[in-house]
């Protein structure tokens, strides 16, 4: 997109602080992984794995937290009744939204507790992906409907999104 998704203008605010506050809300105490919104005095937890993307990110955020209900900032279309669910859904080490289609979405999901040995053994294989971790997972799937779930990866995704 060219420009930190995080800083776009949602609601008045940027978007990051909109995720933050809807987290805040739905699982105290939220945080961002990583330390690059800290002017805006959100609460930030030091990136343990730097640069090496979304999975090292929920591996800190389960590293200071029984469960952590992860959300992608560029996913702000994802409802907070969407996140109560995903938080009194039971079983598995994570639970992970999956469309009709079979797409899945791990950035929108809550991850537990006995889900970090199983992630840190997939990192330390040099797994990166999110996707290709879920693998090592016993997952409880939830079976969504409406795409709600989509990021913004372009200028006209934001704009789209602005108008949803």
């Amino acid at each position: 997109m060219g420009e930190d998704k995080g800083r776009l203008n949602w609601g008045g605010q940027p978007l990051v602080v909109h995720q933050w506050q809807r987290l805040e809300r739905m699982a105290p105490p939220a945080a961002i992984v990583g330390g690059r919104y800290e002017d805006l005095g959100l609460p930030s937890l030091p990136d343990a794995h730097p640069e090496q993307g979304p999975l090292g990110g929920i591996l800190t955020a389960l590293a200071h937290s029984e469960a952590a209900l992860i959300l992608a900032v560029d996913m702000p279309l994802v409802t907070d009744g969407t996140l109560a669910e995903l938080l009194r859904r039971p079983g598995g080490d994570a639970v992970v939204p999956r469309h009709p289609d079979g797409r899945i979405q791990p950035l929108a999901a809550l991850y537990r507790a006995s889900a970090q040995p199983k992630l840190a053994a997939a990192f330390g294989e040099g797994t990166r992906r999110v996707v290709d971790a879920l693998g090592h997972l016993d997952i409880a799937w939830w079976e969504t409907g409406p795409d709600e779930f989509r990021s913004m990866n372009t200028p006209a995704e934001y704009a789209e999104a602005l108008e949803s």
